[in-house]
């Protein structure tokens, strides 16, 4: 038995979100009609969207949204529902509001491709639209979609709903530090590189040993296989590279520490098309430290830009990545915490390119005291234990070490992996 929902046009919009909802999140075998006959013929699990019910089945009323094929202004009204607020509110539905038009207009990133249209600044999640509607500290679509579940099980409770299970996934991002060469000639233009062009970091690096917060990245690398030597879930690490040739890196204790390793790329937002020679020339330096990483995937901790910096990352040939969240803001920016292919509303079309969402940074808990930092925590992995997704958090390799400085990022992340399950 599975799911068949009509709606009189299926466009792309409506096909991409309710498969994200039935298929990824509640995984469940969905069937897509726009004939009517053959869908009130159907013994299956009947939902219909659109202006009216053809019958009894489980009916959402539609609002204009899903049904467009252009990136356009929208006037959202919003309504309250529970202790929150929703947008496109309607009358005779399952629902008060249009779950799907709201769903797709937040994990599509709507608001921010229409920010970009007039405004060359960042994006500011204090002004979002789920600030405003006090769900940016929750994975409401997960949450609408187990209401729907429950609807659907109180409708036709035969009906059975395959497994999701609560999963815990630790990023860990680093900078790979350059070295000084031999040869007069390849110092001199290091050198010119470092303080001019401010390319390869040279001397931050060294500035960072000078006063304490710089770490040996090998170091903390073996300290923390050790720590993950019995633990269910490894961490993805990410990798950025200096702007100079591979030899002039510390590669060597590192490429040894990440054998058999998940690792993708750490690079800044690819705000246009000549970035996309960066990214290759990292990807290329990864391959020689990973030589089999698969797939090709990275994360960026900066400005994301919609769409330029992902199409730039899919024509790069990396397919998935790590990059939805805020680095300075704790919350869920696409209002998930299951993964989901990105859809471009530039093309108004799926890509290939899978986004993984991530909702904590350690650069958000550094600022706050140790129990409220350990507390934080716990809210957003319950959050996300509530309704079986997948919890995302981002740390820098440094906040991992033993260095004092980071004795409290470092009781916070174990803190974390106890009470996730890792």
């Amino acid at each position: 038995m599975h799911l068949i929902i009509f709606s009189n046009i299926l466009t792309p919009r409506i096909k991409y979100i309710f498969s994200f909802i039935f298929k990824d999140i509640l995984k469940a075998e969905v069937e897509f009609t726009g004939n009517s006959q053959h869908f009130l013929q159907s013994d299956q699990v009947k939902i219909s969207y659109g202006d009216e019910a053809l019958g009894d089945e489980l009916f959402f009323k539609s609002t204009p949204l899903l049904f467009s094929k252009k990136l356009e202004e929208i006037k959202l009204k919003s309504i309250p529902f529970g202790d929150y607020l929703v947008p496109f509110a309607v009358e005779g539905s399952a629902l008060t509001f249009d779950v799907f038009a709201a769903s797709f207009f937040i994990i599509s990133r709507y608001e921010e491709y229409l920010h970009q249209k007039t405004s060359a600044a960042d994006f500011n999640p204090a002004k979002s639209r789920q600030h405003k509607w006090r769900v940016l500290n929750r994975p409401v679509i997960d949450e609408w979609a187990l209401i729907i579940k429950s609807m659907i099980r109180k409708k036709y409770p035969h009906f059975k709903f395959h497994e999701k299970n609560f999963h815990h996934q630790p990023t860990i991002n680093f900078n790979i530090s350059p070295k000084m060469p031999k040869g007069v000639l390849n110092k001199t233009r290091f050198i010119f590189s470092s303080v001019f062009k401010k390319e390869n970091g040279y001397f931050r690096s060294k500035f960072d040993q000078l006063t304490g917060v710089g770490v040996k990245s090998e170091d903390v690398l073996v300290q923390i296989n050790q720590l993950f030597r019995t633990k269910k879930h490894q961490p993805l690490y990410f990798v950025d590279f200096p702007a100079v040739p591979l030899t002039h890196s510390n590669v060597n204790g590192v490429a040894k520490a990440l054998t058999a390793k998940a690792v993708g790329l750490l690079r800044p937002c690819a705000g246009d098309k000549q970035k996309i020679n960066e990214i290759k020339d990292g990807l290329s330096k990864l391959k020689k430290i990973r030589p089999n990483v698969s797939p090709l995937s990275s994360q960026q901790l900066e400005v994301l830009k919609f769409p330029i910096c992902y199409l730039n990352i899919l024509n790069s040939g990396i397919t998935t990545d790590y990059s939805m969240g805020y680095s300075n803001v704790p919350g869920f920016r696409a209002g998930t915490c299951t993964p989901f292919n990105w859809y471009d509303l530039q093309l108004e079309k799926v890509t290939p390119l899978t986004v993984n969402p991530y909702c904590l940074t350690d650069h958000v808990l550094k600022y706050l005291p140790t129990d409220a930092a350990i507390k934080t925590v716990n809210q957003y992995v319950d959050a996300v234990k509530v309704v079986n997704g997948t919890f995302y958090s981002s740390w820098q390799l440094k906040s991992l070490s033993e260095n004092p400085k980071y004795k409290k990022l470092k009781k916070v992340f174990n803190e974390m992996l106890n009470y996730a399950g890792n």
